[in-house]
């Protein structure tokens, strides 16, 4: 299997590249890979220093290929939902998308459409060298960042980590919360526990603040959330923890729906905040709630006109 060097990738170290480039590998596969010669560029052998350049040809083992690419192979290019469809918000350093109820962001054993997958498409164009910022789950829909070239895509993935971008969500949930507005400050164990050392700690620190927007008589409620820490599934952990589970939220304490609403999951990135890459001003974007939530809440009798 090899890959073909972008422009936007020239001056890259080898051994980043390969881990930004392959699925699943650790930096340790990384460089018994390189040391035992099964990666090649442009079929020579090379150090994990060596930068790689445009146009060049890199060879590795199948069984590390993106799940997307071999997916992509069979992926129509008219699929359900286009980039262009769901697109936001765009400028010279990135694209927010509202991305649809039920649309991984990456692909996977039987799955055959995903935002990984738009971009593979758009990514044949040399010119492009999209990639994902972060991730939502697959029935979360909502504001999702996509930076358009490596530079913007390490700013914005230093930001995330230095909390310099703000995410909004809207939940509808079983229960309401004893406090109306607050903090929710417990920590959640961390999910890859198989990789961990004994000595490690099985915990993170994990915040999320909350509002209650409205309730109903049947004690269902709108709230609004912005995790501060970003935890895997944080928000459906911690309204678990609330005795508020997320309707539709199997995983978590709730899988039914209420009368004459749509039995789906009902989380939703609905603003997302940040620095914009060229000067750094402040943009906010909306994510559009999805019909089926806004046909829940009109059924439920709850207003939301932010």
């Amino acid at each position: 299997m090899y890959q073909i060097v972008k422009n936007d990738d020239s001056g890259v170290r080898l051994d980043r590249w390969l881990k930004e480039n392959l699925q699943d590998i650790t930096y340790v596969e990384i460089q018994k890979l390189i040391r035992t010669g099964q990666v090649r560029v442009d079929g020579g052998r090379k150090k994990q220093n060596y930068r790689v350049n445009s146009g060049e040809k890199v060879r590795f083992p199948p069984k590390f290929t993106k799940m997307n690419i071999d997916i992509n192979k069979n992926m129509p290019k008219n699929t359900a939902f286009s980039l262009e469809e769901i697109k936001i918000y765009e400028d010279d350093s990135l694209i927010v998308i509202n991305k649809p109820y039920g649309l991984s962001t990456q692909g996977g054993t039987k799955v055959k459409y995903h935002i990984d997958g738009l971009l593979s498409i758009e990514n044949e164009n040399d010119k492009n060298n999209y990639r994902l910022i972060h991730r939502l789950d697959k029935y979360t829909s909502g504001a999702l960042i996509v930076a358009k070239k490596r530079e913007s895509a390490s700013f914005y993935t230093k930001k995330f980590f230095r909390k310099e971008i703000k995410k909004t969500y809207l939940a509808l949930t079983r229960g309401v919360p004893d406090i109306k507005t607050g903090l929710i400050s417990f920590p959640i164990e961390k999910s890859n526990l198989k990789k961990m050392s004994k000595n490690q700690d099985q915990f993170q620190d994990a915040v999320t603040q909350y509002e209650v927007i409205e309730t109903t008589k049947d004690r269902v409620s709108l709230i609004r959330l912005e995790p501060i820490t970003g935890r895997k599934h944080q928000i459906r952990r911690h309204l678990s923890m609330l005795n508020t589970p997320i309707i539709g939220d199997k995983k978590y304490g709730n899988d039914d729906a209420p009368e004459n609403t749509e039995k789906r999951f009902y989380l939703h990135a609905y603003k997302i905040e940040f620095p914009r890459y060229s000067d750094g001003k402040n943009i906010l974007i909306k994510a559009e709630i999805p019909q089926y939530f806004e046909e829940a809440m009109s059924t439920l009798g709850i207003q939301f006109d932010e």
